[in-house]
């Protein structure tokens, strides 16, 4: 049986004898499984329990007369009849969002959502920034730009809570669900007040910053968390090592970069946060770095999901904005001596 199935056929398979219609819950059941290969990740997703979801299952199965799905302990397979149902179920659920959003545009009194999710290094900037310039554009477009922890952003999307999402590539797994499209990468330094310390310290190492108080958000990735471990334990030995580790635990990076000015606190930026405050000289760029300081921004987004105007229009702002950060980053390094990706 192809991917795509004859009208007949549809007309079997969604008429089911007549009078057995299938409803969109049941199409969005077909689709959270399809999208998950699990029944577990589907019912979270569907906001139900798994025996539910299995017993509604089993229901559209007998009312299809045969099986949508195999199950094993590796998740559930799309069967023949399984796929060809996720194929129409996909583009039937894509045209009824079109349909709510071309409704919204007709009555022209409707102001409809647009919901971004981000970890906070890029909601503070890059979506931040795209969502600014989108508003003389849009007027009858609301954006919410939701910094969430940046481990919750794919949920996100596979909820139904926003149709974009911006993460770091490292802090993601890879699901067959999501397409990704990669941005520049954001150089990441260490900024501290003018007169720090650490501004007057040489041959300064990682166990040296960490000797000092740690402004930062509370669930750091791995990818920045092991080295920074590695680095807390030889300032231990050394018996330099701030107990606590982050001491200032602040999931908005602006604000962290407000506090480190009052105190003798080190903080993680990227360039994008930092510069406008390294330009004024409010605060000061640790000379030492190292390629895990910085962030690679990915946009996220379901696969086979149509994106409307305002949508689209999002995405092309914002490229336009990650490519203007990109040479202000450029422009800098090359200022400090530095290599185009501040190395």
């Amino acid at each position: 049986m192809g991917a795509r199935l004859s009208a007949n056929a549809v007309s079997a398979i969604f008429a089911c004898r007549g009078r057995h219609m299938l409803e969109v819950r049941d199409l969005r059941l077909v689709q959270a499984i399809g999208e998950h290969g699990s029944l577990v990740r589907a019912a979270r997703v569907l906001n139900t329990t798994q025996p539910a979801l299995t017993r509604s299952l089993a229901a559209l199965e007998a009312k299809l007369k045969g099986r949508l799905f195999e199950r094993s302990p590796r998740g559930a397979i799309a069967t023949d009849l399984g796929r060809a149902v996720l194929a129409d179920a996909q583009e039937m659920l894509g045209r009824l969002e079109r349909l709510d959003r071309y409704l919204a545009e007709v009555r022209g009194d409707q102001v409809r959502d647009l919901s971004i999710h981000a970890g906070a290094y890029l909601a503070e900037t890059l979506a931040m920034t795209a969502a600014a310039r989108m508003l003389p554009l849009y007027p009858r477009v609301r954006l919410r730009v939701n910094s969430v922890n940046w481990a919750d952003v794919a949920r996100g999307l596979h909820d139904r809570e926003a149709p974009i999402g911006l993460v770091d590539r490292r802090g993601i797994e890879d699901d067959p669900g999501l397409e990704v499209e990669p941005l520049q990468p954001q150089p990441g330094v260490f900024v501290v007040r003018p007169g720090h310390p650490l501004t007057m310290q040489r041959g300064l190492s990682l166990p040296d910053i960490l000797s000092y108080p740690m402004i930062f958000i509370g669930r750091v990735p791995t990818a920045v968390q092991a080295p920074m471990a590695v680095a807390r334990e030889q300032a231990r030995v050394r018996g330099t090592m701030h107990p606590a580790f982050p001491a200032l635990v602040q999931e908005s990076p602006t604000v962290a970069l407000a506090a480190v000015r009052q105190s003798d606190a080190v903080a993680p930026m990227t360039l994008p946060l930092a510069l406008p405050a390294l330009q004024a000289g409010q605060v000061v760029a640790l000379p030492w770095r190292e390629p895990w300081v910085s962030l690679h921004p990915v946009v996220l987004r379901l696969r086979r999901r149509h994106l409307g105007e305002a949508e689209q229009a999002f995405l092309d702002l914002l490229r336009g904005v990650d490519r203007e950060f990109e040479q202000a980053a450029r422009d800098w390094c090359a200022a400090q001596g530095l290599s185009p990706d501040c190395g």
